[in-house]
């Protein structure tokens, strides 16, 4: 109960000529034994991949370790565009005892890759073909293209590379410039602030000065208080007298007579 596919399934027919990419040519399966494979393979001719790969999932389940059933699988699989799960049926065919499988299995594990734009695990895959058949046109066709796509890619990301090596001077440079022109402007700043403060101590300065004016000039407005006339000496002895509230009081009383004489006293001529 074991199955296999015809050699060149799914494989690249050789075309000469520029290409864009590799030119898959048609299925060709065998008859097998089991018959699950042979629905699933009768299904993939006519066109109808999802009933072939459901006839192949249950061919699987009754021979988990035969590689034929995983290469028919990888096969439906890969006319359903799902890529990475075609890629790992046909790395499990790989396994496969019979070199022709073997090497089938290499080359659309290689056609995998290069759908998914692996180019680089195309060109090894594509190799190992070689390596098992070393005639194989088809191979060694898909190798010069999915070489040539890998040299592409590389000169894609080298330019990248320098793109973005340029790309990192230029932000290098922009940024020193916009950093330079940052460090102008806060000293522009710092100038600025330090001229505001200058003006400002002066300011407070001229006001100080205008403050101190204004307030000599009020006191110079106010009346000065005038000297007291002199007393005479009469008056100076009756306050005298007075003060000296300690004497006796006749000593007081006397006083007082002698002072009442003086004040009764004609003036004296003064011609």
């Amino acid at each position: 109960m074991t199955s296999l596919a015809l050699a060149g399934l799914l494989a690249l027919a050789p075309v000469f000529g520029p290409v864009s990419g590799p030119v898959f040519g048609g299925f060709n399966l065998l008859e097998s034994k089991n018959a699950e494979v042979e629905q699933g393979n009768a299904a993939l001719k006519a066109g109808k991949a999802d009933d072939a790969l459901a006839h192949y999932d249950k061919a699987i389940a009754k021979l988990p370790a035969d590689a034929g059933a995983h290469f028919d699988r990888g096969a439906a699989l890969y006319a359903l565009s799902r890529f990475d799960e075609a890629g790992q049926e046909f790395l499990r065919a790989t396994q496969a005892p019979d070199p022709k499988l073997k090497a089938d299995a290499f080359l659309n594990l290689g056609n995998a890759f290069f759908k998914k734009e692996k180019f680089k695990e195309a060109v090894e895959a594509y190799k190992r073909t070689l390596a098992l058949r070393a005639g194989d046109q088809s191979a060694k066709w898909n190798l010069e293209v999915a070489l040539a796509k890998q040299k592409e890619e590389e000169k894609k990301k080298q330019d990248q590379k320098d793109q973005n090596k340029d790309d990192k001077k230029d932000q290098n440079k922009k940024d020193k410039q916009d950093q330079k022109k940052d460090d102008a402007n806060k000293d522009k700043d710092k100038k600025q602030d330090q001229k505001k403060d200058d003006q400002k101590d002066k300011q407070d300065k001229q006001d100080q000065k205008q403050a101190d004016q204004d307030k000599q000039d009020k006191n110079q407005k106010q009346p000065q208080p005038q000297p007291q006339p002199q007393k005479d000496a009469d008056q100076q002895q009756i306050e005298a007298v007075l003060d000296n509230l300690e004497r006796s009081s006749k000593d007081l009383e006397k006083e007082r007579a002698r002072l009442r004489a003086v004040r009764r006293r004609p003036p004296a001529k003064d011609w």
